[in-house]
């Protein structure tokens, strides 16, 4: 009888573990392009002025209109848009420039890569903001390590 029980516990052990790859296949694949994941996560809007207070933002892999979901954990102080006009973000194909866009696919902010791999708007539009990573109770973040 025991060892009845532990072939059908074994038997039940193996085919839960052959029903994994099938059940794995029925979860949605991300529609964020493999080129673009690494975008996905927490990020910060930053001024210039690094004493200035930052706005978080979370680039999701939800689908929104005109790209993927921005997420806004807290409200931001100004002059940083409005939570409602960072409800999505893309990638222009056309320059590589990072958009973050309102529910109405209107561009609120475009974020053009520098020379350090760092993203920033246009320095002729003021204020100026960067997108950074944001810093661990560590310190480590801030920048992307080319290593």
């Amino acid at each position: 009888m025991i060892r009845l029980v532990s072939a059908a516990r074994f038997a039940a052990i193996l085919a839960a573990f052959a029903a994994a790859p099938a059940l794995a296949q029925d979860s949605p694949a991300s529609s964020v392009p493999p080129e673009l994941q690494g975008m996905i996560g927490d990020w910060n809007l930053e001024q210039e002025d690094v004493a200035l207070p930052k706005c978080a933002i979370t680039f999701t892999e939800d689908q929104a209109i005109g790209g993927w979901a921005a997420v806004i954990p807290e409200p931001c102080p100004a002059p940083y848009p409005v939570a409602a006009a960072l409800a999505a973000w893309n990638v222009d194909p056309e320059d590589g420039s990072v958009l973050l866009l309102d529910a109405e696919r209107h561009v609120t902010l475009r974020l053009f890569e520098d020379e350090d791999g760092l993203y920033d708007t246009d320095p002729a539009v003021v204020p100026r903001f960067y997108l950074t990573v944001p810093y661990d109770e560590d310190g480590a973040g801030g920048e992307a390590d080319a290593d």
